[in-house]
């Protein structure tokens, strides 16, 4: 196997387009909440949720309806659905063997040509499209002129995989690899959008024993979203830190999940939903100025979201029940359940 020359990524990968399959049938049979009546306005959708393997109960026998979903609660919600609507069962893989990542380079008949464990966390910015050096050659003639790149884990069954084009490369002067040559891929794509491969790795010894991570790392794996930065932003209110310090491991389980949380997260998981509702103006959401607006209004565009007024305000800042959450994603397992505007 070839020796490799030091890893040189320039910023970006791609993450693979969330294109929504059919729910797998989970088999599970609804038990008749005893809180749930038949009939209500949830009803349907709260059956509906817990068919699909995305809901359960708070006991065996009640839902609670009107409980408060809190933050980890909603973002196990977001990994089940994601996995739903991904032809999953609603399934949220345990956690791999961290170690290290691996990289594993296939030429065009499937043949492993080489193969390494990736020294640093992955992370591609949009906007351009990296470069990973494989020989100290300017122009090794034993490289394939095309791979395929697969990224993943160690007793993972997630994996990343990525088209690369063979590219002789050159450090521009004055930048820190000034005067590298080398041969490796060049990785492309019209869609590239941010990706991570390890969604805040460094936080796994701190995280890995709470009962929700294993789903912030398989969102974050998949590309849903990132931990830190966007996550624990957003959780947090916008603010990282309120003087004693911002806590994951004891807010996200004591803390409510907010519309506006819900539906950053939902509208990620869904992957490309139908707009049935071409234009829509939400009141108390500024496309300029309100965080994550475009996700929220392609929710509304999507039928999923219908406001908390009869003006359709959003209410970013109000807490969401059990009901209200299994209502909204009950519209996205099931096109007809959405809503079109007025009606």
């Amino acid at each position: 196997m070839k020796r490799i020359a030091g890893l040189i990524l320039t910023a970006v990968f791609l993450s693979v387009l969330c294109i929504p399959c059919a729910a797998a049938d989970t088999g599970r049979t609804y038990p008749g909440f005893s809180d749930v009546a038949e009939g209500s306005a949830s009803y349907e959708a709260i059956k509906l949720c817990y068919e699909r393997g995305l809901m359960n109960g708070t006991s065996e026998t009640t839902f609670s309806p009107q409980g408060k979903l809190n933050v980890a609660q909603l973002v196990v919600l977001a990994a089940r659905l994601y996995n739903l609507q991904n032809g999953g069962g609603g399934t949220v893989p345990d956690l791999p063997d961290l170690g290290q990542p691996y990289l594993r380079f296939y030429d065009s008949e499937g043949n492993l040509f080489a193969s390494f464990h990736s020294p640093q966390e992955l992370q591609f910015n949009a906007g351009e499209q990296p470069y990973i050096s494989l020989s100290n050659a300017s122009d090794d003639p034993d490289l394939p002129e095309t791979c395929k790149l697969e990224i993943g884990f160690e007793g993972y069954n997630h994996v990343k995989t990525f088209q690369g084009v063979k590219e002789s490369h050159q450090s521009v002067p004055g930048t820190m690899n000034q005067g590298y040559v080398g041969t490796g891929y060049r990785f492309a794509d019209p869609d590239a959008a941010s990706f991570t491969m390890l969604p805040g790795i460094q936080y796994v010894e701190q995280y890995k024993e709470a009962w929700w991570f294993p789903a912030v790392f398989y969102l974050g794996s998949e590309g849903v979203m990132g931990f830190d930065g966007e996550l624990v932003y957003r959780a947090s209110g916008g603010n990282n830190g309120d003087g004693s310090g911002y806590d994951p491991a004891v807010r996200f389980s004591r803390d409510n999940a907010t519309r506006s949380l819900f539906a950053w997260l939902v509208e990620r998981a869904s992957g490309e939903l139908e707009a049935i509702n071409e234009t829509v103006t939400v009141p108390d959401v500024n496309p300029d100025e309100t965080l994550d607006a475009a996700a929220i209004l392609r929710l509304y565009q999507a039928g999923v979201l219908t406001g908390v007024d009869q003006a359709g305000n959003f209410g970013g800042d109000k807490e969401l029940t059990r009901a209200q959450a299994a209502i909204m994603l009950a519209r996205v397992l099931d096109p007809a359940l959405r809503v079109r505007s007025g009606g």
